[in-house]
């Protein structure tokens, strides 16, 4: 368990320590939970079938058959889904690849990839101060369905501050497509 001095804490919960092989004789570990907040007191929590840390980065985590909740306060809370992740143990930032969903209230999105990261480090907004933070990015075949219309985009991207929800096409002469469904 780690608390930092901006009232950040993160937590990293290993639910059974049993570790496997993998067919390449790598190091996996079985269950694994991570818990991380940020200063607007909104909880992230990732939870993994299975984790096989980077050999070359110490940090990096290789998560296999993943769940995020992300739990905001005041606000509907947001699950994630996906085959992968790669997920950073020290910053939390977190890239769900591989049938990527996102489920909130009677909305669900669908994606390849979602980039996911909380609050980042003062020596992080030194360096940049115009670093992402606080936000989900889902990108590659982007498509909304919620009751009445469905949205298909190249880019979904959700403040998790202020709770916007912002959506557009990389291509600037392409438009959003969207479908509404009247009765």
């Amino acid at each position: 368990y780690y608390k930092s001095d901006d009232n950040k804490s993160k937590k990293i919960e290993i639910k059974d320590t049993k570790s496997a092989k993998s067919k390449d004789n790598k190091n996996l570990i079985q269950d694994i939970k991570y818990t991380s907040n940020n200063t607007n007191g909104d909880i992230f929590e990732i939870l993994a079938e299975y984790g096989e840390p980077s050999s070359e980065i110490p940090e990096l985590m290789f998560l296999t058959n993943v769940t995020g909740n992300i739990f905001l306060k005041n606000k509907s809370n947001i699950k994630l889904t996906s085959d992968y992740a790669n997920f950073n143990t020290k910053t939390f930032e977190t890239t769900f690849l591989n049938d990527v969903k996102i489920l909130r209230n009677e909305e669900i999105i669908l994606g390849n990839e979602l980039y996911l990261v909380f609050d980042q480090t003062e020596e992080v907004l030194k360096k940049n101060s115009n670093a992402d933070q606080n936000l989900i990015r889902m990108s590659y075949n982007v498509v909304i369905k919620k009751p009445g219309y469905n949205v298909r985009a190249d880019v979904l991207e959700i403040d998790l501050i202020s709770k916007n929800l912002r959506i557009y096409m990389n291509d600037k002469y392409k438009k959003v497509k969207a479908k509404s469904k009247i009765n």
